[in-house]
């Protein structure tokens, strides 16, 4: 392992991490539960043998699922789809606007839609495959000011009768399946945009009003009443300008909900680069960041992982490993932490038609390669998601039909045989549910 910059600053951080990580998550995501088993009469079924089997964790984990269908041929895209649902719960679905309407009126949602948007699959076409596969679903972004149709006008006035439009077909067709939404993406990034690409013709970009992101919340709250609403931002803002509670992220967010904002989460960005941000890869500042937004109220997603896995040209998957693991179990453990979103599942299919967006798309920051291989880092969040944080195991009813186990929040298959039958029911034991059950054979 190379003991660069990245390994000294997860170093540095190992005090507070040994300390809290483990302790945190005990604490955090895992629970005492108590399944009170009676017959059809109500009389208690002793000494029956209980198994219970956690199918799916009470938090999100996640990746775009960009490259969805995006492959030459039917066995590589397989192969995507199986590494893909084999260690993720969750999804981010692309929604961007020069991939659902890249020209005026050509809407590119039904799954039967041509294949014209690099990375940007039909929107219905996934929701159809992370439904049949049990994948929870998040929508990124409804409204960034970069990677839009060139077609839209530059003036916000008027574009805001096209975001009506926008949110209205996003939320009649998605609303119901989508568990969250990414309302406004990275407003921290409008200035860097307009005054670094203003004479670039190949792009395309809005300066919005200065108050833009309480009218889109506005909109959004009108429309999605019942879905998770996130301000997304970057990592920079997030994590390498942090300075405690004067940081700008942190005080645009403070602002806005003292306005009366909906924003129901903190969406987190964590593109890493080789050396930068220190605070990321430092668990001791990680945790001290995660306490200071929290105290605003709001859950927290970690969203847009990518860690590269070469380091001064040189490739090093322990370190990648290493870092993913750490990142992983710093944010798994705090309370207001509610996912974490890898962005690039694979080292291929990372760079847009337009450009590589700094370290968001670095070629070395996926968990398999482009044969397919699974790196370490994959391996190793594999176990964590898995084997580590899961439950399952067999236990007995007392005397009373209680059968009592301590396991991770989430949804359980329960098996109840007493020896003569056998039965069999499903549970969500979720945080903030009760945790005693009572279940009628």
């Amino acid at each position: 392992m190379t003991e660069n910059k990245v390994y000294q600053y997860i170093k540095d951080g190992e005090s507070a991490f040994f300390s809290r990580a483990d302790r945190d998550i005990e604490r955090n995501r895992k629970s005492n539960f108590e399944l009170v088993i009676s017959d059809a009469q109500g009389n208690p079924v002793k000494n029956a043998e209980v198994a219970v089997h956690m199918t799916q964790i009470d938090f999100n984990f996640g990746a775009n699922i960009f490259m969805l269908g995006e492959y030459d041929t039917e066995e590589e895209n397989r192969r995507y789809e199986k590494e893909f649902c084999k260690l993720f719960n969750s999804a981010s679905v692309p929604l961007y606007w020069e991939g659902t309407e890249p020209r005026r009126g050509y809407l590119r949602y039904s799954a039967d839609s041509k294949r014209d948007c690099y990375r940007r699959p039909p929107a219905d076409a996934v929701r159809d495959f992370c439904r049949d596969h049990g994948l929870r679903m998040n929508g990124h972004p409804l409204f960034w000011h970069e990677f839009i149709p060139h077609w839209l006008p530059d003036n916000f006035n008027e574009l805001k009768l096209l975001l009506v439009k926008r949110f209205e077909d996003i939320s009649d067709r998605y609303s119901k399946d989508f568990e969250r939404f990414d309302v406004v993406n990275e407003p921290s990034r409008i200035y860097d945009v307009f005054i670094g690409n203003r004479y670039n013709p190949k792009w395309k970009y809005i300066v919005p009003d200065d108050d833009y992101i309480p009218w889109i919340f506005g909109l959004a709250d009108r429309l999605f009443p019942t879905n998770t609403l996130i301000l997304n931002d970057t990592v920079g803002a997030s994590f390498g300008e942090f300075r405690g509670k004067y940081s700008a992220f942190y005080l645009n967010i403070a602002s806005l909900l003292d306005r009366g904002v909906r924003i129901d989460e903190i969406g987190m960005q964590c593109h890493l680069g080789e050396n930068d941000p220190r605070n990321v890869y430092n668990s001791e500042i990680l945790y001290d960041i995660l306490d200071t937004y929290a105290s605003l109220g709001k859950t927290i997603n970690i969203s847009e992982v990518g860690i590269p896995s070469v380091f001064g040209g040189v490739p090093d998957e322990e370190l990648h490993a290493l870092a993913a693991e750490r990142l992983y179990k710093t944010c798994f453990s705090h309370e207001k932490v509610t996912g974490i979103t890898w962005w690039n599942l694979p080292d291929d299919g990372v760079l847009t038609t337009k450009r590589a967006a700094g370290n968001e798309n670095l070629p070395s920051s996926g968990l398999i390669d482009g044969s397919y291989n699974e790196k370490l880092a994959y391996k190793t969040l594999d176990c964590l998601i898995n084997r580590e944080w899961t439950t399952k195991e067999t236990v007995r009813t007392n005397e009373f039909g209680i059968a009592s186990f301590r396991g991770f929040y989430g949804k359980y298959d329960i098996t109840v045989n007493d020896g003569k039958t056998e039965s069999k029911t499903s549970v969500a034991l979720c945080k903030g549910t009760p945790t005693v059950r009572k279940i009628t054979r």
